[in-house]
């Protein structure tokens, strides 16, 4: 039998990534005031993506760490390894819809930036949805952060 122990403090991760997520929603609040007042110029539009970008591989990344921590597969697909985190958590707030139109807007922003529709973007930023892919991460990172730290395998 194998005793051996494995770290599985989430502490420092979840500091980070909650830091830099939160910078990024400010940044996105600023520009969400902003578009209120005028359309925004390029450099400002790419920020919105880069920074929405940031925001849902965030919540991609905490979900394959908290399935790799339960001893789950981890899907290679992100909206799978997201749906997964829902399932293991019984997750019914934010909607999962919600974060599925997360996760495919973000795709789009990646692997279709040729062809990004503004105009699928500017509700996103004017409305505020991104807020929630940040309560998801909260939701999240609170379950890593209620993992115990030691593991035995």
């Amino acid at each position: 039998m194998n005793t051996s122990k494995i770290e599985l403090n989430f502490e420092p991760y979840v500091m980070a990534l909650t830091e830099q997520v939160e910078q990024y929603l400010s940044g996105l609040d600023e520009l969400s005031t902003l578009l209120k007042q005028r359309p925004l110029s390029f450099n400002e539009r790419s920020a919105v993506e880069r920074s929405l970008q940031v925001i849902v591989e965030s919540a991609i990344g905490c979900s394959k760490h908290y399935l790799k921590a339960h001893g789950k597969p981890v899907p290679s697909e992100a909206r799978a390894s997201i749906e997964r985190v829902y399932e293991h958590l019984a997750l019914i707030e934010p909607d999962i819809n919600d974060i599925r139109g997360a996760v495919g807007m973000r795709n789009a922003i990646i692997h279709d930036y040729l062809n990004l529709d503004w105009k699928k973007l500017e509700p996103v930023v004017r409305e505020k949805k991104y807020h929630y892919v940040y309560r998801y991460i909260e939701k999240v990172t609170q379950a890593l952060l209620n993992i115990p730290h030691i593991k035995h395998t």
